[in-house]
């Protein structure tokens, strides 16, 4: 027996309506999700014709749906767009295969990425504005740029280590230029190997205590050149993602030269110290950079000030007036000329006013630029002797006067009694003449007497003083 089906058949009118109402919806929801897009969107058929076009594309094409839709692409928007977009879309559409590119708009100023997916039926279009991201991606690569100069083109050397394995990533010239390692060299090293043996252990230590992920450090160690030579650094360092591994970039700053520098000034300070100690001279110490002038205790004994650090323009008061041109002439042409050393005398002002000579002996400390950084002197009282020689000037002037006394003064008188005891010796001097002849050789007489009288009267005077 055969079983009949029982169907049930709507009416024709009731059928088409849902189904049209459906479609409707269902289209209705396409367009929606379409509108919805942030990116432009397109179609075009294969003779492109464009057959939809959403509101983006609007904004971004400057093209509004009504200018466009029904007609041909091309015919439209052919002075808008760039040939490569021309390109690209036949491209998709005769091979057809989904194509993705990035072009600049000129129309809007802009760049876009474009993707193209073919159907049987055409050629549908994505454009997304990338501006803001190319403009990121602009602004990333010149920061990478900005770090590569930083770092391959800075006077320090720097490297970049792996912290796994401590392995070199990267280094830049002034580390190949000062460790004397080619790059090729550097890579295949670790950091232990540019440390001195004896100093790997604490090396060791220090990465377990000092060195730790996401935090700066900075220490002062020794390192080894390629040529064996030991230097003494500063090392800073901080964490970085390299490549995408956990590294630390480092700066290093060779100051062996600044370490030699500081231990021969300490050894200049103890020998400074020793002989301030040793001399009743006033020994001072003017530090140029600091414009500070220190004094050992000769500054009191000598000049009454008390010991303490003074500027170097409290120096320079203390310079006599009449003597401080000639004294700020000799130390500046000191400095300019790069002499050692330099000698002079000057008055220097006691705490009570009064000034005493002194013999100032200088000698200055250049750094390795050839800068002046120190000078120090040493204050020697020579009052007394610059008393005593003014006074042998004196003493010689005085005798000068006495010479020219006996010279002249003596001369006349004695010259009259030579002449006169002549006249008296002829043999034909009668005693009338010879009475005439006697008052005349006493008056000349007691004339060189007093001359006499005054030369001893100076002598004595200049004896005494």
């Amino acid at each position: 027996m055969k079983l009949k089906q029982k169907q049930t058949i709507l009416p024709p009118e009731t059928s088409q309506t849902d189904f049209e109402q459906e479609l409707i919806q269902y289209k209705n929801r396409i367009l929606n999700i379409l509108e919805s897009f942030t990116d432009a969107f397109f179609e075009v058929d294969r003779n492109w014709i464009v057959t939809y076009w959403n509101k983006e594309a609007e904004r971004l094409l400057n093209t509004i749906k009504s200018d466009i839709i029904s007609r041909n692409f091309w015919e439209v928007l052919h002075d808008k767009i760039p040939l490569r977009f021309h390109t690209e879309y036949h491209r998709s559409v005769a091979q057809q295969i989904a194509i993705r590119f990035e072009e600049y708009f000129p129309e809007n100023n802009i760049w876009v990425e474009v993707a193209t997916f073919p159907s049987g039926n055409g050629l549908s279009v994505y454009i997304k504005d990338i501006s803001a991201s190319k403009e990121a991606r602009r602004v990333l690569e010149l920061e990478r740029r900005k770090y590569n100069d930083l770092f391959n083109l800075s006077p320090v050397p720097q490297w970049v280590y792996d912290l796994d394995g401590l392995r070199f990533l990267d280094v830049n010239q002034a580390a190949i230029d000062h460790y004397g390692y080619s790059k090729e060299e550097f890579l295949e090293m670790t950091i232990r190997d540019i440390r001195p043996a004896e100093d790997v252990a604490a090396f060791d230590e220090m990465l377990c205590t000092s060195i730790i992920a996401g935090i700066f450090n900075k220490s002062s160690v020794r390192h080894q050149k390629k040529n064996g030579e030991i230097i003494d650094v500063c090392v800073e360092g901080n964490s970085i993602c390299f490549e995408s591994a956990d590294a630390r970039l480092v700066m290093v700053i060779d100051r062996t030269k600044e370490l030699k520098a500081d231990r021969e000034l300490k050894e200049s300070l103890r020998r400074f110290d020793i002989v301030s100690r040793a001399t009743s001279d006033a020994i001072w110490d003017w530090d140029m950079h600091n414009k500070v002038v220190i004094w050992n205790k000769g500054i009191k004994g000598i000049f009454g000030h008390p010991i303490e650090i003074y500027t170097e323009q409290w120096f320079k008061d203390q310079i006599h007036p009449d003597d401080l041109f000639r004294v700020h002439s000799s130390f500046r042409l000191m400095i300019k000329n790069r002499e050692p050393r330099l000698s002079l005398e000057y008055r220097f002002k006691c705490a009570d006013g009064s000034y005493r000579y002194v013999l100032d002996r200088a000698f200055i400390v250049f750094n390795d630029r050839s800068m002046p950084i120190r000078m120090i002197g040493s204050l020697q009282d020579i009052t007394e002797r610059v008393r005593h020689i003014k006074a042998i000037e004196s003493q010689n002037e005085k005798l000068k006067e006495i010479s020219w006394i006996q010279s002249h003064k003596v001369r006349s008188p004695l010259t009259k009694i030579l002449g006169l005891v002549a006249l008296i010796s002829e043999k034909n001097m009668d005693y009338a003449g010879l009475d005439e002849m006697v008052p005349l050789l006493k008056l000349s007489a007691e004339e060189l007497d007093r001359v006499l009288i005054e030369i001893v009267q100076k002598a004595q005077k200049n004896w005494y003083l």
